[in-house]
């Protein structure tokens, strides 16, 4: 690889510079298919061509990547992987990730979805091991649970979700996975079928030396903590927890409620007390884009009043749109209330978290704890921004023109808040989705759809 080299730092740090000046749309890295491990590559090798045979029931595409690995690990110095297998850290323990964090420390994320994404991933690992372990293929391999977490994690962390002959596939991409997260990363990759292989290009010039870095996606820290081990100082892209009722509150009988559309990608659990929805402060942007919409399709269903539900039609293919300022404003009331609830939990306040942050002596970069703190703050801010936005809008929403709005000081809040901070962009655009076309009476393309009521 004459363009770039892996910089080693600390025990187990390490990342990838150029060792030469790069052009705009220079191929950096082009990784051969053969040097790839890819999710059919682990569904044929011998250990997961028994697991298929011996199992019944869901198992993972990830299972079967991990599999793969510690085949090839196996097979030490012989295996054809070694060189990069000797690369990968060894113990994932020194990489921050929470699910290794002792009582004290998971303490400071109590309350947080990110504790219970965490442990969700645990729970995923203990779950696929107990439905492989007894595998005959695989009690030959002599494995231990501590091993298959290994090879999970390190699946879990440098994976690169591609197209292969028009076939979506998840691959393990040796050298191109020690690239570092960057949100305004200068690379974009692809898996090229005309060469047979994984390509790298810089967007922009790179000097010699420099860090080459991918982005890990618009992830809020509440997903890069249980999931690579770090967060990401002043993200924008953090998610909060809401937990609704799991039934209409004025008593409707809601046909489907518990099954309205929520992305794939977006949290969405019923433990039998209530149902759970992650959302970001984006409330236009479904899951799969770390948004909101299923935040507020769902509460405006669980506010329905019977009248409104027999002028709106439930799909399971699409979103409630916005129903009607009433319906709206019972909407962010919910929102607004839950909110409140979530932050009552937590121990600390968002001032006392950003006070912490702001002490680089009591919370150093890239520990643990500033680690954990920047989560749960990261957390409380978007929970405060859902607060603030039904402060805003439950106003608006009672006036009946345009003219009483403009005349509304909430109104002029709005319109003076920065663009360049979460409320005052997000909130706009909610703004001018929602609440405008609800009190001029002029539908936007969403209330115009079969699942959103015409205003």
């Amino acid at each position: 690889f004459p363009k770039v080299s892996i910089n080693r730092y600390a025990s187990e740090g390490r990342d990838l510079r150029t060792v030469a000046d790069l052009e705009k749309g220079e191929e950096a890295i082009f990784i051969p298919r053969k040097c790839i491990i890819a999710i059919s590559d682990g569904k044929t090798c011998t250990v997961g061509q028994a697991v298929r045979k011996e199992t019944s029931g869901w198992i993972s595409n990830h299972t079967y990547l991990a599999i793969r690995i510690l085949t090839e690990r196996s097979l030490g110095e012989k295996s054809f992987f070694s060189p990069w297998l000797q690369v990968l850290p060894k113990d994932y323990k020194d990489q921050g990730m929470p699910q290794y964090w002792n009582k004290t420390q998971r303490a400071e994320l109590s309350y947080t979805k990110t504790l219970g994404k965490s442990d969700g991933v645990l729970e995923n690992i203990s779950e696929m091991w107990n439905k492989i372990k007894k595998v005959s293929a695989v009690k030959a391999m002599k494995w231990t649970l501590e091993e298959f977490k290994w090879a999970r994690f390190t699946v879990l962390t440098r994976t690169f979700g591609c197209t292969e002959q028009g076939t979506a596939e998840t691959m393990m991409v040796p050298l191109a996975d020690m690239a570092n997260h960057d949100f305004n990363r200068p690379t974009r990759w692809d898996y090229n079928d005309k060469k047979a292989g994984f390509t790298v290009r810089v967007v922009r010039g790179v000097r010699d030396n420099e860090m080459l870095t991918d982005t890990y996606g618009n992830k809020g820290n509440d997903s890069f903590l249980p999931v690579y081990g770090f967060c990401v100082e002043n993200n924008n892209w953090n998610q909060a927890r809401f937990a609704l009722p799991l039934r209409n509150i004025n008593g409707v009988s809601v046909k489907n409620l518990e099954r309205l559309h929520v992305s794939k990608c977006a949290y969405d659990y019923n433990d039998g007390k209530f149902k759970y929805i992650d959302s970001s402060c984006d409330t236009q942007a479904s899951g799969s884009s770390r948004g909101g919409k299923e935040l507020f399709s769902y509460a405006r269903a669980i506010v329905l009043t019977e009248e409104e539900y027999k002028e709106v039609k439930l799909s399971l293919k699409t979103y409630l749109g916005p129903v009607s300022r009433q319906n709206e404003s019972r909407a962010l009331r919910l929102i607004d209330k839950k909110a409140t609830a979530s932050l009552k939990r937590f121990d600390t306040t968002l001032e006392e978290d950003l006070k912490i942050l702001h002490d680089e002596k009591r919370a150093p970069r890239f520990s643990w704890y500033r680690n954990a703190v920047l989560a749960r703050s990261g957390e409380k801010g978007t929970l405060i921004y859902f607060k603030k936005l039904a402060e805003t809008m439950i106003p608006l929403l009672l006036c009946t023109s345009i003219e009483e709005m403009k005349a509304n000081p909430h109104y002029r809040k709005l319109q003076a808040a920065s663009k360049k901070e979460n409320f005052g962009y997000y909130a706009t655009r909610y703004f001018e989705h929602v609440v405008q076309p609800l009190v001029t009476g002029h539908p936007t393309d969403s209330q115009r759809r079969p699942n959103g009521r015409q205003s």
